[in-house]
Formats: C-alpha cells, sequence, structure tokens
C-alpha cells in the first residue's frame, strides 16, 4: 500500500475512534446530557445568566440581594467544584448589577443555612456551563441557596435547581423551557440526608 493511502487510511481511522469517543463521552453527564459547552464571548454568557436569573427572581426588586458562588456545577451531577467562572464573567454580573457580590459556602447536604457577608439576607446562585442545542439555542443550570448574613439570622433553609433553555435574540436571550431538577448526587463525605427541591420563590 502506498505511504501516502496508509497515511490517509490511518488518519481516517482516528478520526473515526475519535468521533466515537466524543460521542460517548459524556453519556454519564446530568447537567446537559450530550451537549456541549457554547463557544461564545464573555458578554453573551453574562447575557445566558442574567436571563435565566430573570426567569427564577424579579431583578427589578431593590430588596433583592443575589451572591454569586464563582464555582461551575459539574457535568456529572452533585456540587462539587468544576472549574471556575472566568473573571470577566464574575466582574461583568458585577458591574452590571445582576449579582451584588460573591460568597463559596460550604458543599454540603447539610439543612444549615450558610452565612454571608452582604447588604441582607439572599440567595446564592451558581451556574453551569453554558451548553450549546444547536442554531441559536443555549441550555444552561441554575442552583440557589437562600443566606444569612451576621447580623441577621433565622431565615429557613431553601435549596433549588433549574434548568433553561434559552434562544438569542440580537444582544439578549430569552428562557423558552425551564424544568425543576431533583437533587442530584450529593457529593463525597456528605453524610447527611439531601433535602429537596422546592418551588420557585
Amino acid at each position: 500500500m502506498p505511504a501516502l493511502a496508509r497515511i490517509l487510511r490511518h488518519s481516517a481511522l482516528a478520526t473515526i475512534l475519535l468521533a466515537a469517543c466524543i460521542a460517548n463521552e459524556d453519556d454519564h453527564f446530568v447537567r446537559g446530557h450530550k451537549l456541549r459547552v457554547a463557544s461564545m464571548t464573555a458578554d453573551a454568557r453574562i447575557a445566558v445568566y442574567r436571563a435565566a436569573l430573570g426567569a427564577a427572581f424579579d431583578l427589578r426588586d431593590p430588596a433583592l440581594t443575589l451572591l454569586l458562588d464563582r464555582r461551575k456545577l459539574p457535568r456529572i451531577g452533585g456540587m462539587a467544584e468544576e472549574g471556575r467562572l472566568s473573571g470577566p464573567v464574575a466582574n461583568g454580573l458585577r458591574d452590571r448589577g445582576v449579582v451584588q457580590g460573591d460568597c463559596e459556602p460550604p458543599i454540603t447536604t447539610s439543612r444549615k443555612i450558610p452565612v454571608c457577608t452582604a447588604r441582607g439576607p439572599g440567595y446564592i446562585v451558581r451556574f453551569s456551563d453554558v451548553l450549546a442545542r444547536g442554531g441559536d439555542s443555549v441550555e444552561v443550570y441554575l442552583a440557589v441557596q437562600k443566606f444569612d448574613t451576621p447580623s441577621n439570622g433565622g431565615s429557613e433553609s431553601l435549596r433549588f435547581e433549574r434548568a433553561y433553555q434559552l434562544v438569542r435574540h440580537g444582544d439578549r436571550y430569552e428562557p423558552t423551557q425551564e424544568a425543576r431538577v431533583r437533587e442530584t448526587t450529593p457529593p463525597p463525605g456528605a453524610a447527611q440526608t439531601p433535602t429537596g427541591a422546592p418551588s420557585k420563590p
């Protein structure tokens, strides 16, 4: 077999094997099964995250306090850290007033409400990567946990997670579908009973 033909044949086989691996590598994903991370700018990611928050909360409420947990939600489920939101995305969410600060509470299934430094009690928000669904459609997962401040305690524990499908309209993204996500596998070593996923606050 000529050398060039052998090279092309081996290259084709390698491409087929690589495609097979890529097709199966995310079969175990819980968040965004069979989807790929979207290739998009920081501004577009900010727009997606803002739109998801706008579907979960009334962002026009001046009393609403949202704090960002920069740890990405893992694709395989659970709450263990899987990378972090980039600086431009995290800073953009703060600079645009979408979130009012940061807080990274311990990852636990305990019902004890975390304490964060903020202007008042509110919610910690945590996102998955933005996942491409094809065309101008994307999917993102949002986990929410209520928090208290050092001077305001006694709030009732609240956690929930939702998945959103969104479509791009110019520079904006609009949610088209929303689904409540059942609590996924707890992190290794978490001995306490996980809480359920309550309805939208």
